[in-house]
């Protein structure tokens, strides 16, 4: 995960803020990155694997250990990762240009 957050950084030039407005910005970013990627790649798991999958949600364990679960399960997880981490650039990069910043 701290590999993703690093590419998070490089990816939107990151470290060019605050050090605490930085991790807030990958905190929002790993967030809104990792919705998309749930959107994809929950459909990819057998009717066993979402039970897994549910069991992780109801325990309320969560985050590294549902990472670590779709990681295992998806074949290309970290490529879907990048992609929609690149995705939300190019939309982010075009909604900047839309108001003018």
């Amino acid at each position: 995960m701290q590999k993703i957050k690093k590419d998070l950084v490089d990816l939107f030039e990151l470290d060019k803020l605050a050090p605490e407005k930085m991790n807030e910005i990958v905190e929002k970013l790993s967030k809104i990155i990792f919705q998309a990627v749930l959107v994809k790649t929950l459909p990819l798991l057998s009717e066993d694997e979402m039970l897994q999958y549910d069991k992780i949600i109801e325990s309320q364990e969560g985050g590294e250990k549902l990472f670590l679960f779709l990681r295992e399960k998806i074949e290309n997880f970290d490529e879907i990762i990048k992609e929609e981490a690149e995705d939300l650039k190019i939309t982010l990069a075009e909604e900047f240009e839309k108001v003018g910043v």
